[in-house]
């Protein structure tokens, strides 16, 4: 005869307990309620939960900046934006041509290009350092000229032709330029490079094949921290077929 061990629960089995409370119905414990047994088991509490799953469908919008105003398309925008925001009409509405493409954007009278091409139109292999026209970090070709971007004022730039470090490669081949400086080992740490390089291609559209004191003469306005200005300038020489 097998004797029941006492497991708290006045010497009944847990199936036994389960049972008499409620929680078994068909051999198998329900878990799809909650059910609060009193402690003399003589009233029941059931409190079931109910589940309903809402689908939303997303859809893309295409907001107008100046007026808030959504279409469905692309196409719808544009229309809305050419026939109620016309060039003149919404103040600090501009179209600068960066590297062969127009952009049109809404800038502030006091911005300068720099800010503008790195923070309205992603443009960061412009770097920006000294913010004040003497080390040449952020040197951009405008119109053929090797132009400090951090003093110019993007308003200036309307109707110029604007260059920068993002539109020398196509793709994955570098241009003759940058092959140059990798070739010569012409950087360190790199962060003054791009503008070195933009500075090169306007001495090199206006003097293809430099002397050594031309190269140094259009790089005076440059500063490298990593005192590499020996090589650069082999660079640039190199670029030019010298």
């Amino acid at each position: 005869m097998t004797e029941k061990k006492n497991n708290g629960s006045g010497g009944k089995t847990r199936r036994e307990f389960l049972r008499d409370a409620g929680l078994l119905a068909g051999g198998t414990a329900i878990g799809s309620s909650i059910l609060l047994a009193a402690c003399g088991g003589t009233e029941t509490i059931t409190n079931t939960i109910t589940r309903t799953q809402t689908t939303t469908a997303t859809e893309s919008k295409f907001v107008d900046p100046i007026d808030g105003m959504e279409f469905d398309t692309l196409a719808a925008l544009q229309a809305h934006f050419e026939a109620v925001h016309p060039m003149g009409a919404v103040e600090g509405l501009v179209t600068l041509n960066v590297n062969g493409k127009d952009h049109i954007l809404q800038i502030k009278p006091h911005w300068d290009l720099a800010f503008v091409l790195r923070e309205k139109l992603g443009l960061v292999g412009l770097k920006l350092s000294c913010d004040r026209g003497t080390c040449g970090t952020c040197t951009v070709v405008v119109d053929g000229k090797a132009i400090y971007s951090c003093m110019m004022l993007a308003m200036d730039a309307v109707g110029t032709k604007i260059e920068t470090i993002e539109g020398l490669s196509d793709g994955a081949i570098m241009h003759p330029i940058q092959q140059a400086f990798l070739d010569k080992n012409a950087f360190q740490c790199g962060f003054c490079i791009p503008g070195y390089i933009m500075a090169a291609k306007a001495i090199l559209g206006k003097t293809p094949n430099p002397t050594h004191n031309e190269v140094r003469e259009g790089l005076s306005g440059h500063f490298c921290s990593c005192g590499n200005s020996k090589r650069i300038v082999e660079a640039v020489k190199a670029a030019g077929g010298g």
